[in-house]
């Protein structure tokens, strides 16, 4: 078996007969067989993968969990059952374009064995239900990328990749499934296993919608989740990238702790700047940015109490007034 094309789902029913029709048209040299991993969904799901497993025997692999697993647990049991020498990844609520991208990409990896991933870029299907002129990763994407640059500033849509199921053999490390996402820890790992080419150009869709596993997400839980696997992935790779995940951190940190001072979690913004100050210190040398970010997000803090302050009193002066 030259491919395994791995796709995920739980509760897609509005869209994943779409995905695993973009599969099934992609035309190749080589035989492929597509595995489904149905995390015991709520809605028809099950019934359409189950549809397509009956009309496609001997192409489709349906796993259909008796209980839901969770999106990490069940990523990593599919990934399990791939028996191509490459594994192609694609979500449930996202999509292939064209009918030769499994082609390009093999070619691509047979061609090079120095690399262990290839990725390309994907069109956004915005909340509004439209394609807009955004795509995921953009023209200034490097082409060749490096496991420092996957640390934090390269996007890889997952429904882009094709790696090679050898870089598998020592995964998941111990406590990989406690990580709140799938796709950027997935990504770190194998990059330990060599470099990743991307191929500009738009070869799937990136499907945004309110109960996406990662659109649905409030901001909170998106930015720690990003600190969660910086930790993780950092100690996982004996710190060889520290520098790297230092910089991720801080940056992350300190966006939450604004963001979270703009909704008035002022404990928590608290919190979240003393975890920027700390991963600072693995930056060398502390420069002025650091002192610029500190006296800027004190300054908010300031005027936040000036104005917690004042509507005390408004209040206090309101209600003594009506008595």
């Amino acid at each position: 078996m030259k491919l395994s094309v791995c796709i995920f789902t739980f509760n897609h029913a509005a869209f994943i007969a779409q995905a695993i029709e973009s599969v099934l048209k992609q035309q190749a040299n080589f035989e492929f067989e597509v595995i489904i991993g149905e995390d015991c969904s709520t809605d028809r799901t099950r019934d359409i993968v189950e549809s397509f497993q009956a009309k496609y025997p001997d192409k489709v692999r349906a796993f259909l969990n008796p209980k839901n697993l969770g999106v990490m647990p069940n990523n990593v049991y599919i990934l399990g059952q791939a028996r191509g020498e490459y594994i192609a990844l694609l979500d449930g609520d996202d999509y292939w374009l064209g009918t030769e991208k499994l082609q390009h990409q093999v070619d691509f990896l047979d061609a090079n064995p120095d690399f262990v991933l290839c990725f390309h870029d994907a069109k956004v299907l915005g909340l509004n239900g439209q394609i807009g002129p955004q795509t995921c990763c953009g023209d200034k994407q490097k082409k060749v990328v490096s496991l420092s640059d996957i640390v934090c500033d390269t996007h890889i849509p997952t429904g882009s990749v094709v790696f090679r199921r050898s870089a598998l053999k020592k995964f998941p490390p111990p406590n990989y499934c406690s990580l709140k996402a799938t796709d950027r820890p997935l990504f770190l790992f194998l990059s330990e296993f060599g470099r990743s080419y991307y191929f500009n150009e738009t070869w799937s869709v990136y499907r945004k919608h309110p109960n996406g596993d990662w659109t649905g997400r409030p901001y909170q839980s998106q930015y720690l989740t990003h600190l969660q696997i910086y930790t993780f992935m950092n100690k996982h790779l004996k710190r060889k990238h520290e520098s790297a995940f230092c910089s991720c951190e801080t940056r992350v940190a300190y966006e939450l702790a604004f963001e979270l001072l703009k909704h008035g979690r002022v404990k928590r913004a608290r919190y979240a700047f003393r975890r920027f100050l700390r991963a600072s210190k693995g930056l060398t040398p502390f420069n002025l940015g650091v002192l610029y970010k500190t006296l800027k997000f004190y300054n908010l803090m300031f005027r936040h109490w000036i104005t917690s302050t004042q509507a005390v009193v408004t209040r206090n002066i309101a209600s003594k007034a009506s008595v």
